[in-house]
C-alpha cells in the first residue's frame, strides 16, 4: 500500500480506527482525565507559574516590554495568553492552569490521530496509554506553562501536516500555519520541532501540493517576525548556566529513567517492549520507511540539538523542553507492533496503565511531593505561628520577595500583616543572623528555605534555637520549627560524627600539629594557641562512609576564642576526588560582624555530596582552619555533625533519594 493511501484511509473521522480502538482510546482519555484533574483544587504553583505571573503588568505592552523581553527567555505567546486569561477568570491555580491541563488533553486526541495514520493502531494506543499515564505527561499538564501548550501546538501541526500530505485540503494547510505560528510563540523547542515537521513536510509534497505548501511558509515567517528581534535577543542571553550544570555523559540515561518513574517495575516491560517492537520491525518491515524517517527525525533531533548547544554554548536542556518532542521518538520505537491483534494488544495497554499509574502513586508519589508546595507551606507557617502569638514566634523565610509577596496577595494579605524577617539579600550575612537570633525574645523560630538556601543557615539558627520540633521536606524546599527551651516533643535530625579539644582524646581522622600548643589562664579560656599559624587543625573522612545521599548535609563546626580584633580568618571544606579538588567553600570570621573582644564564637561551614557534581566518585572531605593573617586566635573545639538530607528536594526532577521521614502532614495548624 502506498504511504499515502496508508495515512489518508481514516479521511477526517476525528476518531479513526476500528471500534475496539476508539473505545480503548476513549477509556485511556478517561484515565488520562482523571490523572490529572485529581484533587485538581488542591494544586499549587510551582516556581515557574508565579515568576510568570509577577511578571503580568497591567497594559498588555508593558508584560511584553518588561514581562517577555528584559526578564524571560521564552517567546512571548503564553505570557500573553495569560495575561488575557487572568483577566478574565482571576488568579486562583485552578483557574489559571484549566487552560493548560485541557490543551494536555486535546494533544492526546490528535497524537493518537496522527500515531494512527502513520502507524496503525496498536503503537497509536501504546503511545497514549503512556501519554495518558506517565509524570512526564501529567505533571506538565498541570502546570499554567508552555510545555502543555507546545505540546498541543506541535501535536495540531503533526496532524495537519498528515492531513494534507494525504488529501491536499486546503484547511488542512491553514490548521499547519496556525500550529506552525503558535508553536513558535510557545517555546523555543516548539518552534525547533515546528521547524523540523514544517522542513519534512516540504520533501514529502506532490507536485502540485509544492506551491500553496511555500506560500502558506511564507505567510508563517511573516507572522514570526516581530518576534526575530525578541529571538535573537534572548539567544544572545546564552541559557540557564546560573543555576542549570552542563549535561553529563550520564543524561540521556537519567532522562530515561525519570520518564520511566526512576521504578524498574516499569522501566523494565517497557524496555522489552520496544526491543519486541523494533525486533518485529526489522523482521517484518511492516510500517512505511517514511514514517520511520520522520518519527527519528522529529523525536532524536531536537534531543541532540538541546545537548549540543548546552555542551558547547550555555545549559538549557531539562526533562520539559523535549516533551514536544517525546511522542514522536516513543512512537518510532512502538511501530513495529503495528499488525498485533487486539487480543494481544488492549491486555499490554492495560499492563502499561496499571504499571505506570502504580508507579506514578507509588514510586513517584506525585500527589504528595507535586501537590505540595514549598511557599504555601512557608507563607501558611508564617501566618499560623503570628496570627495570635505576637512575639512568641520569630519567622524567618529564605525564598524570593516576589513570591512572597504573590502568596500574601492570593491570601488577601500584605507584609505588614504576617511579620516576617526575608533572608534572600546579600546583606543578609550570618553576622546580621546571629545578632538577630541573639537578641530576640522570642520562645520559637519558624523557619522556611528554598533551593539555594545556605547550607550553614539552618546551623546557625540552631546554635541559638537549639531544639528541633517540627521539619517537613518537600520538594525544592523545606521549614523548621526550633525552640530556645527545651521541650518534650523535640527531635533530632542529626548525628554527631567526630570531634577534638584539647582534652579530648585523639579521634580517627584529626590531623593537629604536634607543636601547637594549648593555652588556658585567667585570660585565655583553655583552647589550642592558633595565634600566628596558618594551619594547625585539620579533619579528613572518606564522604561516602558518612553519608550515604546526595543531599545529606555534612556540618563543621569550629568554636573560637577570640583575644582582640581578628580578621582574615576562614573554617574551609574541601572536597577532593583523587588529587582533585572538587568543590572548595568557607565560613569567614569578617561575615561576623564582630565589634566587640573579647568573645567565643562559631564559625559553622556545610557541604554535601551532591556539591561534587559527581556520580558515585569516592570523596575525601577535609576541613580546617585557615589563619591566613596569623592573628591571635584560641581553637576551643571542632567536631562534625550529620544532618539528615532532604530525599524528595530534586524529586520533580530525578528520583526520591531514601525514606520520606520528615513527610508533609497537613502543613496550615500544624
Amino acid at each position: 500500500m502506498d504511504w499515502r493511501t496508508h495515512i489518508a484511509r481514516h479521511g477526517d473521522r476525528l476518531l479513526p480506527g476500528a471500534p475496539w480502538a476508539r473505545w480503548t482510546f476513549l477509556a485511556l482519555m478517561l484515565l488520562a482525565a482523571v490523572l490529572r484533574f485529581w484533587r485538581y483544587t488542591e494544586i499549587p504553583y510551582t516556581h515557574d507559574e508565579i515568576s510568570a505571573l509577577v511578571r503580568l503588568f497591567p497594559t498588555l505592552g508593558e508584560t511584553i516590554r518588561t514581562g517577555v523581553i528584559a526578564l524571560d527567555t521564552h517567546p512571548p505567546g503564553v505570557q500573553v495568553f495569560e495575561w488575557l486569561w487572568t483577566r478574565l477568570f482571576g488568579m486562583e491555580e485552578a483557574a489559571v492552569k484549566l487552560p493548560f491541563t485541557l490543551l494536555s488533553l486535546g494533544a492526546l486526541v490528535l497524537l493518537f490521530r496522527f500515531a494512527m495514520a502513520w502507524t496503525g493502531a496498536v503503537p497509536a494506543l501504546l503511545l497514549t496509554a503512556l501519554m495518558a499515564t506517565l509524570q512526564y505527561s501529567v505533571m506538565y499538564g498541570q502546570i499554567a506553562r508552555p510545555y502543555a501548550f507546545g505540546l498541543f501546538t506541535t501535536a495540531l501541526l503533526a496532524d495537519q501536516l498528515t492531513r494534507y500530505l494525504a488529501l491536499g485540503r486546503r484547511r488542512a494547510l491553514v490548521g499547519i500555519a496556525v500550529a506552525a505560528v503558535l508553536s513558535a510563540y510557545t517555546h523555543h523547542f516548539a518552534l525547533l520541532l515546528a521547524f523540523l515537521m514544517g522542513g519534512s513536510g516540504l520533501l514529502l509534497l506532490r507536485p502540485g501540493q509544492r506551491k500553496p505548501y511555500l506560500w502558506m511558509v511564507g505567510i508563517v515567517l511573516l507572522l514570526y517576525l516581530p518576534n526575530v528581534p525578541i529571538f535573537i535577543g534572548q539567544l544572545g542571553l546564552g541559557g540557564l548556566g546560573g543555576w542549570l550544570p552542563r549535561p553529563d555523559r550520564w543524561w540521556l540515561a537519567d532522562h530515561a529513567w525519570w520518564i520511566a518513574h526512576t521504578s524498574w517495575w516499569l522501566a523494565a516491560p517497557l524496555g522489552l517492549l520496544a526491543l519486541f517492537a523494533i525486533t518485529r520491525l526489522v523482521q517484518r518491515r511492516n510500517v512505511p520507511g517514511n514514517s520511520l524517517v520522520l518519527l527519528f527525525t522529529w523525536g532524536l533531533l531536537p534531543i541532540a540539538i538541546g545537548i549540543g548547544y548546552s555542551l558547547w554554548r550555555e545549559p538549557v536542556v531539562q526533562h520539559s523542553m523535549l516533551l514536544f518532542s517525546f511522542p514522536y521518538l516513543a512512537l518510532a520505537l512502538l511501530s513495529g507492533m503495528r499488525g498485533v491483534p487486539s487480543r494481544m494488544a488492549l491486555p499490554l495497554v492495560a499492563v502499561i496503565c496499571v504499571l505506570s499509574v502504580g508507579t506514578l502513586i507509588g514510586t513517584r508519589q506525585h500527589y504528595t511531593v507535586f501537590y505540595t508546595s514549598k511557599y504555601d507551606a512557608m507563607v501558611d507557617g508564617a501566618i499560623r505561628w503570628t496570627q495570635g502569638n505576637a512575639g512568641e514566634t520569630l519567622v524567618l523565610l529564605d525564598a524570593p520577595p516576589e513570591v512572597l509577596d504573590f502568596h500574601l496577595r492570593q491570601r488577601g494579605l500584605g507584609m505588614d500583616d504576617v511579620p516576617h524577617v526575608r533572608l534572600l539579600d546579600d546583606s543578609f550575612t550570618p553576622g546580621r543572623l546571629d545578632t538577630l537570633l541573639a537578641n530576640s525574645r522570642a520562645q520559637r523560630v519558624f523557619y522556611g528555605q528554598s533551593n539555594g538556601a545556605s547550607a550553614e543557615r539552618i546551623a546557625r539558627i540552631q546554635l541559638h534555637f537549639p531544639h528541633l520540633v517540627q521539619r517537613i521536606d518537600m520538594a525544592e524546599g523545606q521549614v523548621f520549627v526550633l525552640h530556645r527551651e527545651p521541650v518534650p516533643e523535640a527531635i533530632s535530625d542529626r548525628r554527631f560524627l567526630t570531634g577534638a579539644c584539647p582534652i579530648c582524646d585523639p579521634l580517627p581522622g584529626w590531623e593537629i600539629h604536634t607543636d601547637l600548643p594549648t593555652r588556658e589562664d585567667s585570660l585565655w579560656p583553655r583552647s589550642w594557641d592558633h595565634s600566628g599559624r596558618e594551619y594547625g587543625v585539620l579533619v579528613a573522612m572518606a564522604l561516602d562512609t558518612v553519608a550515604q545521599r546526595a543531599d545529606d548535609l555534612v556540618e563543621i563546626h569550629a568554636r573560637l576564642f577570640l583575644p582582640g580584633p581578628t580578621q582574615d580568618v576562614g573554617l574551609v571544606v574541601e572536597l577532593k576526588h583523587g588529587d582533585s579538588t572538587v568543590f572548595y567553600r568557607t565560613a569567614e570570621l569578617d561575615d561576623l560582624l564582630l565589634t566587640e573582644a573579647p568573645q567565643e564564637v562559631t564559625l559553622i561551614v556545610a557541604t554535601r555530596p551532591g556539591d561534587a557534581q559527581l556520580r558515585d566518585a569516592p570523596l575525601l572531605l577535609r576541613a580546617y582552619l585557615h589563619n591566613r593573617s596569623g592573628a591571635a586566635i584560641g581553637v576551643r573545639a571542632m567536631h562534625v555533625v550529620l544532618r539528615e538530607g532532604n530525599p524528595v528536594v530534586h524529586a520533580l526532577s530525578g528520583p526520591i533519594d531514601g525514606p520520606w521521614i520528615y513527610r508533609p502532614k497537613g502543613l496550615v495548624g500544624w
